[in-house]
């Protein structure tokens, strides 16, 4: 049986725009008809979620219910969220609905363990480093997760906010670069892009690093989930 896929989205538009390719892309079909039907809420009224986080406050997860609702009553069988830091909230917004919201954090837990990959660095938003909703989960699967200091952190935040969510070349990729190459001195068995901009980031400066893409690995699971055949 084929199913409906409901995404909530506008954490960033590009993240969306990302997770829906993705799922376009991997998807095996002929012609239009045989693509999964997708119902895409581009929120962007859905306050910050790190800077939330950060002030101990849980208005997105107001809007992300009423996202999570009105795809529900348009025929959406299942959710997907293409934002990382918002999965801080993911216990709570799955009361919210009568349908299942697909984690996509887990999911990127499960595929690492079966890769046999246990040691991380995690790239992503204060806020998701802070709630530390990634080792929460990973902890549960041996996985080890290895964070950037104080100022790569910094750096990977004024990335995003200043550069990949304004939509403007990010100038410093060669700074990035080398903070990254030290911290990867820690033997590691790959990188995780915790922050759905993060991917953006990367290929549109060309950082060729092995990489594991849990928008990639969300994509992939909503085509099995909606009852489709991945590309590969």
């Amino acid at each position: 049986m084929k199913k409906t896929v409901g995404i909530i989205g506008g954490m960033g538009p590009q993240a969306t725009i990302d997770l829906f390719q993705k799922i376009v892309t991997n998807t095996v079909s002929n012609s239009d008809n045989e693509h999964i039907h997708v119902l895409i809420d581009n929120n962007t009224d859905i306050p910050d979620r790190t800077k939330a986080i950060l002030e101990n406050s849980d208005l997105p997860l107001k809007y992300l219910s009423d996202s999570a609702k009105k795809l529900e009553s348009i025929g959406a069988d299942f959710l997907a969220v293409p934002c990382n830091t918002a999965h801080f909230f993911y216990d709570r917004l799955s009361k919210q609905v009568n349908i299942p919201i697909l984690n996509m954090i887990e999911e990127t837990a499960k595929y690492l363990k079966s890769r046999n990959e246990t040691k991380l660095v995690l790239l992503a938003t204060t806020g998701t480093i802070k709630t530390q909703i990634y080792q929460n989960i990973f902890n549960k699967y041996g996985l080890e997760i290895i964070i950037p200091d104080t100022d790569f952190q910094n750096e990977i935040m004024s990335a995003i906010y200043d550069f990949v969510k304004k939509g403007k070349a990010y100038p410093r990729a060669n700074k990035f670069k080398r903070y990254l190459d030290t911290l990867l001195q820690n033997n590691v068995d790959n990188i995780i892009l915790g922050c759905t901009e993060l991917p953006i980031l990367f290929k549109n400066n060309q950082l060729e690093y092995k990489l594991v893409d849990p928008t990639l690995v969300l994509a992939k699971k909503i085509i099995i989930e909606a009852g489709y055949k991945l590309i590969n």
